[in-house]
């Protein structure tokens, strides 16, 4: 059975098909005559780790989530909380693949929760702070 699904990941929207597979299905697929393990009637299923905060949803629209645009370690946390900030200051310098990159303020306001420290790895698409 095919069911199409829309997600939406960091504010864009995927369409995806996803297809019910039986384990009898799973087991016909392992061609005749090979020698291997047998195919798991249940995959094994890992909960994320719970220390990346990604993107709130209605904090991002609302443009107050400062977000990091990749993977990396936060060399500098430039704003602490209560610090005024204006749109396109460096709030954080992030390093990714060897090179600084320097996240700014999308929105000014008030820095209201940072949320990272220095060397701290980060996921792309984790908040990083909030502007209120």
């Amino acid at each position: 059975m095919k069911k199409k699904l829309k997600i939406t990941i960091n504010n864009q929207s995927y369409l995806v098909t996803v297809e019910e597979v039986r384990e009898s299905a799973l087991q016909a697929v392992e061609p005749q005559g090979v020698v291997g393990r047998p195919v798991a009637s249940r995959p094994s299923i890992r909960p994320l780790p719970s220390k990346p905060v990604l993107v709130d949803a209605s904090r991002n629209e609302a443009g107050t989530g400062v977000v990091s645009p990749m993977p990396g370690v936060i060399l500098n946390v430039k704003v602490q909380e209560g610090d005024s900030v204006k749109q396109g200051d460096v709030v954080v310098v992030l390093e990714a693949m060897k090179m600084e990159n320097e996240i700014t303020a999308k929105k000014g306001g008030v820095v209201g929760e940072v949320l990272v420290k220095e060397g701290q790895t980060v996921s792309a698409g984790e908040v990083i702070m909030v502007i209120d």
